[in-house]
């Protein structure tokens, strides 16, 4: 018996909620959590996001030269669940409210895109190089990396984890989860 498609997109739960920076042609700047995000190159290094074709944030990508992303940690849930009010029903829409009242430390400078957590396990500034439009309900956006910072607490220089990374993981819904513990695999080479 075949379950519903409607809902196939939460077997490839648990996935990452990132936070998305852009901003609009008045340079506002906005901030939302979106778990649609990919590595799609490695060279160059470029991602791509998927945005609900209804919220600000795709409106924004529309004419974006580009945009941020910070992986949160699990201790960020509340703040990151106030980013994402169209879900978490958090009163404040306009987004210099919301950004003020997230309770986020927000670095407004790190890209000329949007802003970014420094509290997060790290981040990226990404230039736009393509728009892509499924006719689904979501617009797709691919951007390549022109700057990253690592949150040295959690990453070496290089990238690498010092130990397990709590990065902040939906399930469906309001529902979250993260890592629990760090395994490195036996070499069998």
């Amino acid at each position: 018996m075949a379950d519903s498609l409607d809902l196939a997109h939460r077997l490839l739960a648990p996935r990452i909620a990132y936070l998305i920076g852009t901003k609009d042609e008045n340079e506002i700047a906005n901030l939302i959590p979106v778990s649609n995000l990919t590595s799609v190159s490695t060279k160059p290094q470029q991602v791509a996001i998927a945005v609900l074709k209804q919220w600000r944030t795709y409106k924004n990508l529309l004419m974006a030269d580009g945009f941020t992303v910070t992986v949160p940690t699990i201790q960020q849930l509340e703040s990151v669940w106030k980013l994402g009010a169209r879900y978490s029903k958090f009163s404040v829409v306009d987004p210099v409210e919301k950004l003020a009242s997230c309770g986020l430390e927000l670095d407004r400078d790190a890209s000329p895109y949007g802003p970014v957590v420094p509290s997060g396990i790290g981040s990226l500034s990404c230039r736009v190089v393509a728009r892509i439009d499924l006719n689904g309900d979501h617009g797709i956006t691919v951007g390549e990396v022109e700057q990253v910072w690592f949150n040295r607490e959690y990453l070496t220089a290089e990238g690498k984890p010092k130990a397990a990374t709590p990065p902040l993981m939906q399930q469906t819904g309001n529902l979250f989860t993260t890592s629990a513990e760090a395994l490195v695999s036996v070499d069998y080479y």
